[in-house]
C-alpha cells in the first residue's frame, strides 16, 4: 500500500486531491495514458504526443542544472487501485480548538492511500513527468542532482470515485479536464517574459540597458522608459518611443550573436548560450559592456536616432508646412532589425578574430552607414517597403504586407551590395536588380521612374566604394 499526506478540495463536479510525492515516486507510479490504455485511436485519446525532444533538451537539462528548480502541480487521473481517503483529525493538544471547530478544516487533511496496483496516469505534466523519470532511472544524458529523488512535488490526484459509472463517460470527463487545463491556461506574452526572465542573458541584458545606458535610460522603473514601449512589437506613427521592448531584444541578441560564437560556441569551453540558465555575473558584465560599445558606435555614426521619434515616421510629410519631418526606416521596428542585421555583418567583416573592437574601431566600420539614405519616401525603399495605402492614389502611404518576407530580404541584399559587403559581377547586380523591380508595389506609372531609382542606388554604392 502506498500513503501519501494530502488536502481535499472541491471544485465544480470534482473532488481531487493535492498529494505530496517524492520524485522517485512519480518516476515510479505515475504513468502515461499508453500505459493503462491500448486504444490508441483519436476517439480515446486523453493525453497529447509525448515530445521527446522537449523532455531531453528543455525540461531534463531544466531540473539537471537549476538548483532553484521549481514545477506546478502535475495533475493526475487515477482510473484505479483501490485509492481511499482518510481524513486525518486534528489533535486538540497541539491545534487550537478554534481550527478543529471549523467544517472546513475538519475534513480537509488527512492521507490518500493506493493499493499494491494502482493505475494513473498524468492527465497534465505529462512532459515533466517524462523528465522526471529519466533522471531517477539514471536515463538522462546528464547528472542526476545529489538528492533529486528525495525533491518533493505537489500532485494534483483526480479520481474516479464513482465506479458505477460507464468507462466511456469517464474518459469524456478526463479529456474534458485535459482541455480546460490547457485551452484557458495562457502563457505569458513576449514582453513580460523579457521584463522578468533572470536566466535568459539577452533579457537580462535588455532591461540593463533600458536601466543604465544613456540613451535608452528610464527615468524610473523600466516600464516608465521613454525610449522603448514595454507592451506589443509595433510602433504607431505618432508613439514616442524609438523602439520596442521586443525589437530591442531581438537587435541586442543580434549584435551579440558574431561569426565567431556562431562558429566556436559563447563560452570560453565552447558551450553555447542556453537562455534557460543565468550566466556568471563576470560574463554578463562584459557582454553589457560590449552591447554598450555597440550602440554607443552606431549613435555616434548615425546621431540622428536621437531626433525626436514622433517626427521621423511620418509617411505623410507635408505636416503644416513643417520640413522637420521625416519618414525614416531606422525608426520603424522592421528596419531597425534589417538595420542591426546589416551593422552585424559588417562589424564581423571587420573584425575577423572575435566580431567587434572599441568604440572608435567600430564607429569606423560602419562609417558608410551614413552614405546611405534612410528616408521610405526614396529610393530603394519607395514601393518595396512603403507603399500607396490606396494604390493608384498617393497621398496615403503605409508599411507592406503584402510579400513583405521577401521585400524585407531583397531589401537586405540591396544593402549589403550597398555598403560592399556582397561582391556581384554584372549579372549577380542585374539578378539583384529584377528580384527588387519585381516587388515594386503597385508598379510605378512610368518606366523611367524605375531607372530612375535604381540609379540612386548605383550612385550610392559608388559613393561608398570610392570613399566619397
Amino acid at each position: 500500500m502506498r500513503i501519501y499526506p494530502a488536502i481535499r478540495a472541491q471544485m465544480g463536479d470534482w473532488n481531487y486531491y493535492i498529494v505530496r510525492m517524492k520524485m522517485r515516486d512519480v518516476a515510479q507510479e505515475v504513468q502515461f495514458a499508453h500505459d493503462i490504455y491500448e486504444d490508441r485511436t483519436l476517439s480515446e485519446a486523453v493525453q497529447r504526443v509525448l515530445n521527446e525532444k522537449r523532455v531531453k533538451k528543455e525540461i531534463v537539462g531544466y531540473l539537471a542544472r537549476r538548483t532553484d528548480r521549481f514545477f506546478s502541480s502535475i495533475v493526475v487521473a487515477a482510473i484505479d487501485g483501490e485509492p481511499i481517503w482518510h481524513p486525518v483529525e486534528m489533535d486538540t493538544s497541539v491545534v487550537p480548538a478554534i481550527f478543529t471547530a471549523s467544517a472546513s478544516l475538519r475534513d480537509s487533511f488527512g492521507v490518500l492511500a493506493f493499493g499494491d496496483e494502482p493505475r494513473y496516469y498524468a492527465l497534465d505534466g505529462q512532459h515533466r513527468v517524462a523528465a522526471i523519470k529519466q533522471l531517477v532511472n539514471r536515463d538522462a544524458s546528464v547528472d542526476t542532482p545529489a538528492h533529486f529523488d528525495d525533491d518533493m512535488l505537489s500532485v494534483i490526484v483526480v479520481l474516479r470515485e464513482e465506479h458505477d459509472v460507464p468507462d466511456g463517460e469517464w474518459m469524456r470527463r478526463y479529456r474534458r479536464l485535459f482541455s480546460s487545463l490547457n485551452r484557458y491556461a495562457r502563457k505569458t506574452g513576449k514582453d513580460t517574459n523579457i521584463i522578468m526572465d533572470e536566466d535568459d542573458l539577452f533579457a537580462i541584458l535588455t532591461r540593463r540597458l533600458i536601466t543604465e545606458h544613456e540613451f535608452f535610460q528610464a527615468p524610473g522603473p523600466e516600464r516608465d522608459s521613454f525610449k522603448v514601449r514595454t507592451r506589443f512589437k509595433n510602433l504607431r506613427a505618432n508613439a514616442p518611443h524609438f523602439t520596442t521592448l521586443q525589437t530591442l531584444y531581438a537587435m541586442n541578441k543580434e549584435l551579440l550573436t558574431t561569426r565567431e560564437r556562431e562558429i566556436r560556441g559563447w563560452l570560453p569551453s565552447g558551450e553555447d548560450i542556453d537562455i534557460q540558465f543565468r550566466p556568471e555575473e563576470d560574463y554578463i558584465d562584459e557582454r553589457y559592456e560590449e552591447l554598450s560599445a555597440y550602440w554607443d558606435a552606431i549613435l555616434s555614426v548615425l546621431p540622428i536616432l536621437r531626433e525626436t521619434p514622433e517626427k521621423m515616421r511620418r509617411h505623410v510629410l507635408s505636416v503644416s508646412g513643417n520640413d522637420d519631418y521625416h519618414d525614416l526606416l531606422l525608426f520603424w521596428p522592421i528596419g531597425q532589425e534589417l538595420f542591426i542585421k546589416l551593422v552585424r555583418s559588417m562589424l564581423d567583416d571587420a573584425f575577423m578574430e572575435c566580431g567587434y573592437g572599441d568604440g572608435d574601431t567600430m564607429a569606423a566600420a560602419m562609417i558608410s552607414l551614413k552614405q546611405i539614405s534612410w528616408e521610405l519616401h526614396e529610393a530603394p525603399w519607395r514601393y518595396l517597403l512603403l507603399v500607396p495605402a490606396k494604390p493608384p492614389n498617393e497621398i496615403s502611404w503605409r508599411m507592406r504586407n503584402e510579400d513583405r518576407k521577401m521585400a524585407l530580404e531583397v531589401a537586405g541584399r540591396l544593402l549589403r551590395w550597398m555598403v560592399g559587403l556582397d561582391l556581384h559581377d554584372q549579372n549577380g547586380i542585374e539578378a539583384l536588380r529584377t528580384d527588387w523591380r519585381s516587388l515594386l508595389y503597385p508598379e510605378p506609372p512610368e518606366e523611367h521612374q524605375v531607372e530612375e531609382m535604381w540609379q540612386v542606388v548605383v550612385d550610392t554604392r559608388a559613393r561608398i566604394m570610392t570613399g566619397t
